[in-house]
This record gives structure tokens, sequence and C-alpha cells, in this order.
């Protein structure tokens, strides 16, 4: 129960994130200050211990006193604790903003349709590198001693897929429920972006245990 309240509070946090990103992006046309400021949510989610899918799946294989079987299944709680946080936020947001958001909503709507139109392999190669990202901005921060220089790490690892397109689950989750998109393109949109975000959080870690193996022989 404690692993799924706050994977429930990091959907909350990136929703966050993703709404100060639409706000600023929107309504102050400045993609880069949107980019940065998104990078807010994931601040509050390494401060506060929160469980965000997208910076835990990069851990799969590091317990090894913990079976596989359980780790998949923490992973699914975790998921699915996001995608409560982010409809529960989505919602909130529909009922406190007034209609003379229109032109944000419309921007909204737009953002959604070009997320949804990737070809299934351009979703999960931007994706995989928002994934892979995401590590270093994990690790980073957990990592790099000096408290400067992991925000540093953290906000420009961030705020750097947005700049480059690439793709974000759990934000994306955020996006479509706020649009009111539940088609099933957008279902199978976000399931490429979770197995894009999975296979790129991965990729690192998987890298560094060969070269171990390797530096052994």
């Amino acid at each position: 129960m404690k692993c799924f309240i706050k994977s429930i509070l990091a959907g909350l946090a990136i929703s966050l994130g993703g709404w100060l990103y639409l706000c600023v992006n929107n309504k102050m046309d400045n993609n880069i200050l949107a980019a940065f400021l998104f990078s807010f949510g994931l601040i509050l989610i390494c401060n506060f211990g929160f469980n965000l899918y997208t910076g835990k799946i990069c851990y799969l294989f590091s317990n090894k006193e913990k079976k596989l079987g359980s780790k998949l299944l923490d992973m699914g709680i975790i998921l699915l604790g996001n995608l409560i946080g982010t409809i529960i936020f989505s919602l909130s947001i529909r009922l406190v903003t007034s209609s003379g958001n229109d032109a944000l909503f419309l921007g909204l709507e737009k953002l959604v349709s070009t997320k949804i139109g990737y070809a299934w392999h351009e979703a999960l190669g931007r994706a995989f590198f928002c994934g892979m990202l995401v590590y270093i901005a994990v690790e980073g921060f957990k990592t790099i001693e000096n408290n400067f220089g992991k925000y540093v790490v953290l906000v420009l690892a961030i705020g750097g897929f947005i700049i480059c397109g690439f793709e974000h689950s759990i934000a994306n989750m955020f996006y479509y429920f706020l649009a009111l998109n539940f088609t099933p393109s957008a279902f199978l949109s976000i399931l490429l972006f979770v197995i894009g975000n999975s296979l790129g959080g991965l990729f690192i870690p998987l890298m560094n245990r060969l070269m171990n193996l390797y530096n052994r022989e």
C-alpha cells in the first residue's frame, strides 16, 4: 500500500510538471522555459522518494535478493499508481479551469494528436531516448554528492528530453486524460511509450553490467 500511494503521488507530481509545461508553452510561447519547468515534477519525486515508473524500471535488475517476478509485480503496481495520479490531476484541472483557457486546450489537443500520430518505430525511438535521459537524471541525483551538481544534471536531462521531442509515458498519460482522449490509438500510443521508456531506462544499466562481466573475465 505504501508503494502504491507513493506511485499515485508520483503521478500527481509528473502531472504538475506537465501542467506547468502546458501553461508556459501555450501562454508565453516559450518552449525552452516550459521544458525546464517540467523538471519540477521530477525534483519533487526525487526529493520525497515517490515511485515513478520510468525512474524505477531502470533498477529492475539491481536488487539480486528480490525475485524478478516480485520486482515485475512492483513495476505493475507503480505503473497503475502513476496512472491513477495522472487521472486525479487531469480531472481536477478540468474542474477548476475556466473557459478562458480555450487557447491552452487547443494547444493541448494539437500536442496529443501529434503524439498519437507517430509511427510505431518513431514512438518507440522517442520513448527509448527519453528513458535513457530519465536514468541519467535519477542516477545523477542519487550519486552526485554536490547538491548543486545533482540538480543541474536532473534539470538538464529532464528539460533536454522535452526540447529534443522525446516521449515520457507517464506525462503523456496526463496529457491524454486532460484532453479527454480515450481512443484505442491513444492506448496503443501509451503502450509503445511505456515499452520504449522501459528499454531506454534499462539500456545503460545493462551495458554497465556487461562491461563489469567483461572486466572480470
